[in-house]
């Protein structure tokens, strides 16, 4: 399918969508009667069921494709061709039918294993959440809306004390048990709005729309003490620094964003670990 087309079907709304496939079926079928039945188009019908199917859904796929049977079996009707015996063009539309349904079954099973590799390939494979790649194309578009709106928000970079003694003393199944249950716990307290994401290693970061400094306090705070107690109930020897940078108008791009926010937690490492640092965008509101 061109690309032209493929981004313009992207962009039409389901029952536009949904239009277009009959749409499609009768132009199809016009096409049919006007060849008469010498010249077979029938492979032409599969191109409504197509986008029906990829585009809407499968059962909107199934009706396309009882449609399209049933528009194949008016033209030959109203083609007058003369059959042996007057079952046979049921017979011809029901096979019709069943090539149809078996197109638009693979299709969207062709979609769904699509949908799934790309969602795999957003996600860190070990907690779930956001890798990082996919984490910065999605603060690209929250930044451009913040700066936009003039609304603030809140970039928070969580680096785990002492993880390299926990893979060390206990193994790597272990540690990957705390990573899991650090991601779980953040994902708990994220809104829809908010972004979690495992960086790499035993850094995360989050960032949280349409929140303001003190906003920040709460949420964090909050965080930091679960995970401890977290920590402390399975006597995992881990930390949590946590640099948190607040933005009144998201002048920053994401990547020097992320930057100032891991600066602040390199603050807190050098502090004694195991806390919060919070500060404003020095450029927008001075230190913090």
């Amino acid at each position: 399918m061109p690309k032209a087309l493929t981004r313009l079907l992207a962009l039409l709304s389901p029952w536009q969508l949904r239009a277009f496939s009959f749409l499609l079926v009768a132009i199809v079928g016009a096409c049919d009667l006007a060849t008469s039945y010498e010249l077979s188009i029938s492979i032409f019908y599969t191109i409504p069921v197509g986008v029906g199917t990829w585009y809407v859904g499968r059962r909107f796929g199934f009706l396309v494709c009882i449609v399209s049977a049933i528009t194949w079996l008016a033209v030959d009707f109203a083609s007058e061709h003369p059959f042996s015996h007057p079952a046979i063009p049921f017979w011809n539309a029901s096979v019709r039918l069943g090539y149809f349904v078996i197109i638009a079954y693979l299709l969207d099973r062709l979609r769904g294993a699509l949908d799934f590799q790309e969602l795999l390939a957003q996600e860190d494979g070990l907690t779930g959440l956001l890798n990082a790649r996919t984490f910065r194309q999605r603060c690209d578009a929250i930044f451009m809306l913040a700066k936009r709106h003039g609304r603030p928000l809140a970039l928070g970079y969580l680096d785990l004390d002492g993880f390299k003694g926990v893979n060390d003393s206990f193994g790597h199944a272990v540690g990957d048990e705390v990573l899991k249950a650090v991601a779980s716990a953040l994902s708990k307290r994220l809104r829809a709005s908010d972004l979690g994401s495992r960086l790499g290693g035993d850094e995360f970061a989050v960032l949280l729309p349409e929140t303001d400094l003190a906003g920040a306090r709460t949420f964090f705070t909050e965080l930091h003490e679960s995970l401890v107690k977290l920590a402390g109930t399975n006597s995992w020897p881990v930390g949590f620094s946590i640099g948190v940078a607040v933005f009144h108008h998201a002048r920053a791009n994401p990547d020097d964003a992320l930057r100032y926010a891991d600066g602040l937690m390199y603050k807190v490492k050098n502090s004694g670990k195991n806390n919060i640092f919070f500060e404003e965008y020095a450029s927008e509101a001075g230190g913090g």
